[in-house]
């Protein structure tokens, strides 16, 4: 029954992590044309990189920092930029790989305004890989 477990981990975890690094290394556009670059990936399916904002935003093509996971189609990230007033934001992103080109995530962002009170977007996007 050990080796039963065993075998059965050792496949999961491989599955994870094969599904994973296909995303290494990878540009995706989001439908707005935000970039999301992934430039690393390590053998448990987890990954980091660079998010570029929506051109037609507030604070249009700024970088982001970039961490998130893969386990199976399901993937979740973050987006942050907490080192500068304008344009700081964090964003938590869920979702799935609907093919081997295609994501499809919900998101909440959260943005601060001018007196420091916390403002929350909910969204939907796809990101297509390029």
């Amino acid at each position: 029954m050990h080796r039963l477990v065993v075998a059965l981990f050792v496949l999961v975890t491989s599955a994870a992590t094969a599904s994973a690094q296909g995303l290494f290394p990878s540009v995706w556009m989001g439908q707005g044309g935000s970039i999301l670059k992934v430039l690393a990936v390590d053998p448990a399916g987890n990954f980091s990189g660079v998010f570029i904002s929506n051109p037609t935003l507030p604070c249009p093509a700024v970088p982001y920092n970039l961490a998130g996971s893969m386990r199976g189609p399901f993937v979740a990230f973050q987006t942050s930029r907490t080192w500068t007033l304008d344009c700081r934001a964090t964003t938590v992103w869920r979702g799935r790989l609907v093919n081997p080109g295609t994501v499809a995530v919900t998101f909440v962002a959260t943005t601060w305004g001018p007196t420091g009170v916390p403002i929350r977007v909910r969204g939907r996007e796809v990101f297509r890989r390029i």
